[in-house]
């Protein structure tokens, strides 16, 4: 178990957000699915570049290291606590949010086919996290995002962000694990693992949900400037059997980045 959230904000409503706050607020909420790594990405607005940040530590600690640093003023930014599973949090390249090609993702759940999507894609892998594998499939398939995910077999929530969007989000529900979304009425979008996140990031927001809805498997969401501009369904690949934690020690492709980690 991990957790996710973030947001996605109406240009107009992200002027008068502290992003540090509401960020912060958002790692509180989900910090009891996972106490051995905390992170966040986003993409600056004013240069196009990647910010990652992200430490093996809860998120109350990170929180405090990174001050009012945390987000610094993103529009849109994904977040993520981890529970360790496959890969050990010391070793950072497998603690989320894991970037390759041009995008930068956040997986709650856990695949068993990582190693042979690697083959798949004939690419190298850099950490032992299975998340890192889904990561590369949507990063290097030609396909579109609905299109390629029904080849991972596991359970997945995700949410990812793209070189030079620094407006846009995309989310995808594929197995069990759990995907809240929340539209305010000041026009930002929020999500997270719990129905709890959404509604807090609203207080923090100083606005009121018009919606909130429990995504279903198989549901991809694309979002820009807090509205969902894009939206299609597909059907997931079931898995039977027991998960196989293969390594359970603790159960460059954009050319402009900011990577920073603790």
């Amino acid at each position: 178990m991990c957790g996710i959230a973030g947001y996605c904000l109406d240009p107009k409503h992200a002027k008068r957000v502290s992003t540090a706050d509401l960020a912060g607020q958002m790692l509180l909420d989900i910090e009891h699915r996972g106490y051995h790594a905390t992170g966040v990405a986003y993409i600056n607005r004013l240069n196009g570049n990647r910010v990652i940040r992200k430490a093996p530590t809860c998120a109350t600690d990170f929180i405090k290291r990174s001050g009012k640093h945390l987000c610094d003023g993103a529009q849109t930014a994904i977040l993520h606590t981890r529970w360790a599973t496959q890969g050990d949090p010391k070793n950072n390249d497998n603690n989320h949010p894991i970037p390759r090609g041009r995008i930068v993702l956040t997986h709650n759940g856990h695949i068993s086919n990582d190693t042979e999507l690697f083959k798949q894609l004939n690419i190298q892998r850099r950490g032992q996290v299975d998340s890192e594998a889904v990561t590369a499939l949507l990063a290097f398939s030609k396909a579109k995002p609905w299109q390629v995910l029904p080849q991972m077999r596991g359970t997945a929530a995700l949410a990812w962000i793209e070189q030079d969007n620094a407006n846009t989000l995309h989310l995808a529900r594929v197995n069990s694990s759990p995907l809240w979304i929340g539209q305010t009425n000041t026009g930002s979008l929020v999500y997270g693992s719990t129905e709890e996140t959404i509604e807090n990031a609203c207080i923090m927001l100083d606005s009121e949900l018009d919606w909130k809805y429990s995504a279903d498997e198989g549901e991809y969401f694309k979002v820009r400037d807090g509205a969902i501009i894009e939206y299609e369904t597909f059907k997931p690949t079931r898995y039977a059997g027991n998960w196989n934690y293969r390594d359970s020690q603790w159960d460059k492709y954009w050319d402009k980045q900011d990577e920073l980690a603790f």
